[in-house]
């Protein structure tokens, strides 16, 4: 199996994190002109009030993020496929 999603014809799991030049697209907006835009139109809706203050750097944190998930996924040194939860015991009496 493979951890990456690029075996079985399937696309990359990191595609849509990856930066695209076609603009109808959502990658568009990891790279450079697209980062810059989506910036700077966050900025100006949070001057004119269409936004809440702090829209912009909160999409700057999560596009590097993005950015940071889909470069590790292309060097094949992340991969979100394993997910462990663990919990407290509820009854903490001893036997």
């Amino acid at each position: 199996e493979d951890e990456f999603g690029e075996g079985e014809g399937g696309k990359a799991w990191m595609l849509p994190l990856l930066p695209s030049w076609n603009i109808l697209t959502q990658r568009f907006q990891f790279n450079w002109l697209g980062t810059f835009l989506t910036k700077n139109i966050l900025w100006v809706m949070e001057m004119v009030r269409l936004a809440p203050k702090g829209t912009s750097k909160t999409q700057i944190m999560l596009q590097k993020g993005g950015v940071g998930l889909g470069n590790g996924g292309k060097a094949k040194i992340f991969t979100p496929m394993y997910l462990m939860v663990g919990r407290v015991p509820l009854n903490k009496s001893k036997k």
